[in-house]
């Protein structure tokens, strides 16, 4: 009886499970731009849905042509083919034509634009195939001499202008009419300077820097062109977060900063504004058209041979939301179907893009309701806020979204509000409040009311720690005075300068917590690592001190060690009394007042660099030229201290390295 039950169990699960509709698994996690610039796990936002082998070698590019089929470079056979919505070859082109092409593009006319490398030409043809004109490397003076022509990549803008990847093309895209006439350079990189580079072009003659490698800005490796006809390109080898460029019709980029690769292959611009890009490694990347990331999902095979796993992609389009990318080792498209939580996203994105901010808000509130950590969700609600003058709300969203500008203005706008209504109460309070404290200054004067408090605090100075305090006050308004009585010992103590070391340490935490966001270099509190902002405040001061000391021993200072420890701390007084109180301030600022923020910070830290100079001065008893060799030598010691502590850091770590290495092998071979 019990065999049968479980028999019969058994069975009902497996009816179960048959009924139940079948769901791939991704083969990859998707990912998501959250707070800190952070990526966070998301749902998937494309699935893998087929693998299609196409009858093609080694294929370069792919593109969608606006009567819905695809083109492929079929740069192996050297020819182009067009695929219609079933991947089947409908058309050949160029196959007594073209020798290696890598790039092609077809307008709304159906001709065909090809970059064709093996010949270093230009091709263009008609739709049905015939050749219409071909040329190479523009003979115009202003390309340059020097300057190859490989051509890579092509595009066409509405007005029928060529933008070419020329490989090795330092000086951006090419820029050539359908005659093959040179227009101009476009959108080019800038190039990068290292500090190793700053040193060699001021230490070495030109004939030793012609033998290095010139520091030229890298190559686009390749473009698209919205409806708009902006343009986007992207860069292989830079930095990833300035992989991807935008650039409007005079040249300007309008993309700073993007969450990217350093290894993008091809990038994919749709009418509803969305970005999609490829690397080399088979990560998709999906952004707005401000370049802010949407998802990232994707990796590389990695000899397994699972759907949705890409070895060498080369180029990537969208077809009905869905993304289809080409594969070169492969000799396939493996198209990515988009999910529903993702279609909410892209929904939300295509009402936002055209401003449709409070049309938006549903399905960026749906979208919340999913995952609360789409930075993109959050902008769209706080502009949509904004837009419907909900400032307290549109707050709150751009602190979420991490949106500075935003946040300034609707902070502008609460204040401007607050003001308005308070502002004639506040000012009568201040003028009552003034009056008031002028008249009971007059009484006291007469009858004395505070005599009895100011000899409490006069006791109380006998105290040396609150001696001390007030020292410090004096020191401010007298400081070479006061340096000489630190020097005679007669006022200032070590116990009392430690404490301000720890009352600047501790003002430095505080401040950065209460700092307003907007001038904030912290998103989130999370993001703050205090052991790590200790280090970056005591290893400086310690590092000062100690130099100092050692720099002023050597050229005959007369300063004793407690003393610069003393002088050091009374010193940075300034910063102790007014780092709180300036990040307090930065919560009722805009930064339409940053100038106010900066001044402020700025004013702090000049007064204590001035202090600490008469320190040097008159502990050590320096003429001005002695005092700036003595602060040069300070400040080089440090580098020093500095250098040495990393080259042992490092020897450290091989050291206990080797030493791992050992014990592994003697417990491998034991």
């Amino acid at each position: 009886m019990k065999k049968r039950f479980w028999i019969l169990l058994f069975a009902a699960v497996a009816l179960f499970a048959v009924a139940l509709p079948l769901k791939a698994i991704s083969p990859y996690a998707t990912w998501t731009l959250g707070p800190g610039g952070y990526l966070f796990r998301t749902q998937d936002a494309y699935t893998p849905l087929d693998e299609i082998q196409i009858d093609v070698s080694s294929p370069e590019d792919m593109i969608l042509a606006p009567d819905g089929t695809l083109y492929i470079a079929d740069t192996g056979n050297g020819r182009i083919i067009q695929l219609d919505d079933e991947f089947q070859v409908i058309a050949e082109y160029g196959a007594d034509l073209l020798d290696e092409p890598t790039g092609v593009f077809v307008d709304e006319e159906g001709t065909i634009y090809v970059a064709d490398a093996g010949s270093n030409t230009i091709v263009i043809m008609d739709h049905s195939g015939a050749l219409i004109n071909e040329f190479g490397r523009p003979d115009e003076p202003l390309y340059g001499e020097d300057r190859q022509f490989v051509p890579r990549k092509v595009m066409v803008d509405a007005r029928r202008n060529l933008y070419v990847v020329s490989e090795g093309s330092v000086n951006g895209l090419v820029m050539l009419n359908i005659d093959g006439d040179f227009i101009g350079y476009f959108g080019a990189n800038s190039a990068e300077m290292s500090i190793k580079m700053i040193l060699q072009r001021l230490f070495l003659t030109q004939e030793q820097l012609d033998q290095f490698i010139r520091n030229e800005s890298a190559s686009p490796t390749n473009l698209a062109i919205d409806s708009q006809s902006l343009v986007y390109t992207i860069t292989a080898g830079t930095e990833r977060w300035q992989s991807i460029r935008k650039f409007t019709v005079s040249g300007r980029n309008l993309i700073d900063s993007v969450f990217g690769s350093n290894s993008f292959r091809d990038i994919h611009v749709s009418d509803e504004g969305l970005l999609a890009a490829v690397d080399s490694e088979g990560m998709i990347f999906e952004y707005d058209l401000d370049g802010t990331l949407l998802f990232a999902f994707g990796a590389p095979a990695a000899g397994d041979q699972r759907l949705g796993l890409m070895t060498n992609p080369t180029a990537i389009e969208r077809v009905h939301d869905n993304l289809y990318v080409l594969d070169r080792d492969k000799n396939a498209i493996i198209t990515f179907q988009v999910t529903d939580f993702a279609r909410r996203v892209h929904d939300g994105v295509r009402l936002y893009t055209n401003g449709f901010y409070e049309e938006a808000r549903p399905y960026f509130e749906e979208v919340l309701s999913y995952n609360g950590l789409v930075i993109m969700a959050y902008q769209a609600l706080a502009d949509a806020d904004y837009n419907e003058e909900d400032y307290a709300n549109a707050l709150l969203n751009y602190r979420y979204a991490e949106d500075r500008h935003g946040y300034s203005e609707a902070f502008w706008e609460m204040r401007n509000n607050v003001l308005q209504e308070y502002l004639g109460a506040a000012l009568g309070v201040l003028v009552v409040g003034w009056v008031s404290l002028g008249v009971f200054n007059r009484l006291e004067r007469r009858r004395h009311w505070l005599d009895p408090v100011r000899r409490a605090l006069h006791n109380l100075r006998r105290i040396r720690l609150i001696d001390d305090f007030a020292f410090m006050f004096r020191f401010i308004r007298k400081p070479v005075d006061s340096f000489y009585y630190i020097k005679q010992k007669e006022r200032g103590s070590l116990l009392f300068a430690l404490l301000i070391y720890a009352w600047v340490v501790i003002s430095r935490i505080v401040s950065i917590y209460l700092t307003g966001f907007v001038f904030n270099r912290f998103s989130t509190t999370w993001e703050i690592q205090v052991e790590m902002e200790i280090a970056f405040t005591v290893v400086p001061l310690l590092s000062w001190v100690v130099a100092n000391y050692l720099i002023a021993t050597i050229s005959d200072g007369e300063g004793s060690f407690k003393q610069v420890i003393i002088g050091s701390a009374y010193s940075l007084f300034p910063y102790a009394l007014f780092a709180l109180p300036i990040a307090l301030l930065s919560n009722v600022l805009t930064l339409n007042e940053i100038f106010i923020y900066d001044f402020a910070s700025q004013i702090v830290l000049f007064w204590c660099g001035v202090m600490l100079v008469i320190m040097v001065k008159e502990l050590h008893n320096f003429t001005v030229s002695q005092t700036v060799r003595n602060i040069l030598g300070t400040l080089f010691t440090m580098a020093m201290f500095l250098l040495t502590s990393y080259i042992l850091y490092v020897l450290f770590n091989q050291l206990i390295e080797f030493i791992m290495a050992i014990v592994q092998e003697v417990g491998l071979r034991g």
